[in-house]
């Protein structure tokens, strides 16, 4: 929506908004400029579910609210034309499952990218974890599994959420590693080429050879970002 659009001088009779006077009530309602919105198939503006944008970070980049729409646009698209004109309201994990089936692996569909699917997954996980909050929905019709544990040594610990959407792919860029944090670092290098335990003691079962030459030549390439 944009307060720089023309301003009709009628209105049909069902629309209980005088033409002069849209400005004024989007400044009341505090709706900001550039803020999405979502039409059904008739053209209806369901209220509860374009509360959503008011509640996800207005402060946001346009994008990021713009890519938050188009998410779910397609997944009510989805619903609405090849299941049996669903609305969000009424969408199941057999729906999501039927979706990402026609989205990533049917000839026919678009075929999208890990990274693609995965960025689309997560902001419509985020929206039904809304609508549950708000009693719009009973459950989020996404499938979830346990998030994997951090990785011995993270210096940063997970405070999100214990799971993630179970049809998550594994295989875009973002599954590699490209970097570790240096205590992270430390400890593989401490255990895998200088023969300590993760406890930061000697190991006896360590067997290499030239654990400080090793070690050395490893900080070096690390230090001049080699890898």
């Amino acid at each position: 929506m944009s307060r720089d659009l023309p301003v009709p001088t009628t209105t049909r009779s069902f629309l209980d908004v005088v033409p002069g006077d849209l400005v004024a009530w989007l400044d009341e309602e505090g709706l900001p400029d550039g803020l999405p919105f979502l039409l059904s198939p008739r053209f209806e503006y369901d209220v509860a579910l374009n509360a959503y944008f008011l509640q996800a970070n207005l402060t946001a980049p346009w994008n990021n609210n713009a890519n938050r729409a188009r998410a779910l646009a397609r997944f009510f698209t989805f619903l609405h034309t090849a299941r049996g004109g669903k609305s969000w309201r009424a969408a199941t994990e057999a729906d999501h499952l039927a979706f990402h089936q026609w989205r990533r692996r049917d000839e026919t569909g678009p075929c999208v990218e890990g990274s693609t699917w995965n960025h689309e997954v997560s902001l419509v996980n985020q929206f039904y974890a809304w609508a549950v909050r708000q009693g719009h929905v009973a459950a989020v019709p996404i499938p979830h599994r346990a998030a994997r544990p951090a990785p011995m040594g993270s210096v940063i610990r997970p405070t999100g959420p214990s799971t993630v959407p179970a049809t998550y792919a594994h295989d875009e860029n973002g599954e590699r590693i490209e970097w570790m944090p240096p205590a992270t670092y430390r400890l593989w290098r401490d255990v895998g080429l200088r023969g300590y335990g993760p406890d930061g003691l000697p190991s006896d079962r360590f067997r290499g050879r030239w654990a400080a030459r090793n070690a050395t030549f490893s900080d070096l390439m690390a230090a001049r970002g080699c890898g």
